[in-house]
């Protein structure tokens, strides 16, 4: 029992570790900043922060959410991203123990999370993250058991050809782009992670969510028609949960609709 609770605190503990560090992707990718230098700093006063002021969270209340030096609002998103990732890590461990799922898991939810953000904030998706992450998941679907290589393969192209075609079709119709380039590639990274059928639930999930999105946003916030979803960000949050109950939530499907 008191192992377990230390290995649940240890996984938490280097979660709100490694959100510190995701808050400079989520900073940086979109800007194509150097990710390792310089040293974290205040984007206004460009003072570095020094390590004691960097504690994940801590920091964040002790310094009452503000630049010790020009008294600058930090975004309430970087203690909530440390947050989450802790949460996140804590809850990989508990659902799949210490193992190869684990490790493989926690990589890439860890990849949707700052996807979420980045695509939310900037509406951007860094190729350092789709094509890279692509590539990682149909290398390591070799050593995997639920999700072998074929499969990798195969839901990212299905991934690809179901975007590239909304893509054009939209463009044909509408004369402008209802899908940025980005989302094209983070399809394929779904895709080659999930497999064709998960990643086909995950597309479907994500558009019910974002059509009922963008109906309360135009409607109820009275934004303008055109407004952009980050439809990135969607399928992020679809793909988090799907790792956790995707086998589930397929199940259910199948059940439903065999």
């Amino acid at each position: 029992m008191e192992i377990e609770i230390f290995w649940k605190f240890t996984a938490f503990l280097f979660g709100l570790v490694f959100g510190s560090f995701f808050n400079v992707l989520i900073y940086r990718l979109p800007k194509e900043m150097n990710i390792a230098k310089p040293r974290s700093f205040c984007p206004v006063c460009k003072t570095p922060i020094p390590w004691y002021h960097n504690i994940p969270v801590i920091s964040y209340i002790f310094l009452r959410g503000k630049c010790h030096f020009c008294g600058t609002k930090i975004p309430i998103r970087y203690p909530v991203v440390e947050l989450l990732t802790g949460f996140l890590f804590l809850a990989n461990y508990k659902f799949f123990g210490l193992s190869f799922t684990f490790v493989l898991n926690i990589i890439f939810s860890s990849i949707f999370l700052v996807l979420f953000f980045t695509d939310l904030e900037e509406r951007i998706l860094p190729d350092e993250l789709t094509i890279g992450g692509s590539i990682l998941a149909l290398g390591l679907s070799f050593l995997r058991k639920d999700v072998f290589w074929i499969e990798s393969f195969i839901g990212g192209l299905i991934g690809f050809l179901i975007f590239i075609g909304a893509y054009f079709l939209f463009l044909k119709a509408k004369n402008k782009e209802g899908l940025g380039w980005g989302d094209i590639k983070y399809i394929i990274l779904i895709g080659a992670f999930f497999g064709p059928m998960k990643m086909l639930l995950i597309i479907i999930l994500s558009s019910i969510i974002g059509v009922a999105s963008w109906l309360f946003i135009v409607f109820l916030m009275k934004k303008e028609r055109d407004y952009e979803l980050p439809f990135g960000s969607y399928l992020s949050l679809v793909s988090i949960i799907f790792v956790f109950y995707g086998d589930k939530i397929t199940i259910a499907y199948n059940s439903v609709f065999r």
